[in-house]
């Protein structure tokens, strides 16, 4: 039963005695309390702004955020001169999120429901994560160990390193894609975890550029190449990557102001395109956050804002499912748990 029961209400039972603390923070209460854990009255918005930091649930009748909550981040997360927040946020697995401090490039595993966190040692002496170069994603192998991939790019070369929370050490994984993907012309996504694979796209930050996705297999530790579908390419292209029940559906957003978006899912290495939105009047610079599905709606919003509803005919339970980032605004869809960044 305690598998059923909300984060929080779970946490006060961890000082009741030894016992209890041992069995609420093992793997496999965990595993199945992240599972639990799914639903809507546990996904929570965190959005932090320049100088306030809050935590808001979400309606899930009229998909709208409710009055948030106010909290203190827990670590060094403010500018020089103390007014402003510098933290961005990178990616988010069963609750934890790996974030960043702009001016010191420090990364942290951070719960905002326990407040927990661990600053990740640096694999380099130099520097460390450079939101315009790097990418990160997040991933559990099969013995349950906790990892952060983290892809870096300096003087048009790259290397890959994964962290062990078990290890709390780095180790190095080859990977040599063209000499072309490593300049800056190219932007790569943080990973979308699904099935046991991470996904990035990758994407030359000008008009008419091209498009493409790499994967990483979290047990194999390979690294593929996967060409996108046929994207109209003559104006700016938004890809967004979203694990629904364990399939990658792909949303792809083109033209200008009128846009058209694609909803395409990757089957056996091969994409099919599912729906095509009706063409919208939407600023291409808003900020999507995540999609909604609600019985055969999906649902795109944006901050503190629903975009538009459409009937896809697709049925993928009542969840929401978070984009990973947000685009110009520092927030992330995430659900509550207890899962702590330090073994």
């Amino acid at each position: 039963m305690l598998t059923r029961v909300p984060p929080k209400a779970v946490g006060r039972f961890k000082s009741v005695c030894k016992t209890w603390n041992s069995l609420l923070s093992g793997n496999a209460f965990v595993r199945e309390h992240c599972s639990r854990s799914a639903i809507p009255s546990n996904q929570k918005v965190l959005l932090i702004e320049h100088q306030t930091s809050s935590i808001h649930p979400i309606n899930f009748e009229t998909h709208d955020y409710e009055p948030g909550t106010s909290i203190t981040i827990p670590f060094d997360h403010r500018s020089y001169d103390n007014r402003f927040n510098v933290v961005s946020i990178l990616s988010h697995l069963n609750g934890l999120l790996c974030v960043c401090n702009r001016f010191t490039s420090d990364l942290f595993l951070w719960n905002p429901v326990t407040t927990s966190f661990k600053r990740l040692p640096h694999p380099y002496s130099n520097d460390f994560y450079k939101g315009n170069l790097d990418a990160v994603g997040l991933y559990t192998d099969t013995h349950d160990d906790f990892k952060v991939l983290y892809i870096r790019r300096r003087d048009a070369t790259l290397a890959v390193n994964v962290y062990s929370m078990s290890d709390e050490s780095w180790r190095n994984i080859p990977l040599t894609p063209p000499g072309d993907y490593l300049t800056t012309r190219f932007c790569w996504s943080s990973g979308t975890l699904c099935g046991g694979t991470l996904y990035f796209t990758v994407s030359e930050t000008f008009v008419g550029g091209s498009h493409f996705m790499i994967s990483f297999d979290v047990n194999t530790e390979q690294f593929q190449m996967i060409n996108l579908p046929q994207i109209p390419n003559h104006g700016i292209v938004l890809i967004r990557l979203v694990n629904a029940q364990d399939e990658l559906v792909m949303f792809a957003a083109t033209r200008h102001r009128e846009m058209k978006i694609d909803m395409w899912i990757l089957q056996e290495g091969t994409w099919y395109r599912i729906y095509s939105f009706p063409e919208i009047s939407l600023d291409l610079w808003c900020s999507i956050t995540h999609y909604v599905t609600n019985g055969m709606k999906w649902f795109v919003m944006s901050k503190f804002q629903k975009i538009f509803e459409i009937d896809t005919g697709l049925m993928w339970f009542d969840r929401f499912y978070p984009v990973t980032s947000f685009q110009y605004v520092n927030g992330v869809l995430f659900t509550e748990t207890l899962v702590s960044p330090s073994i």
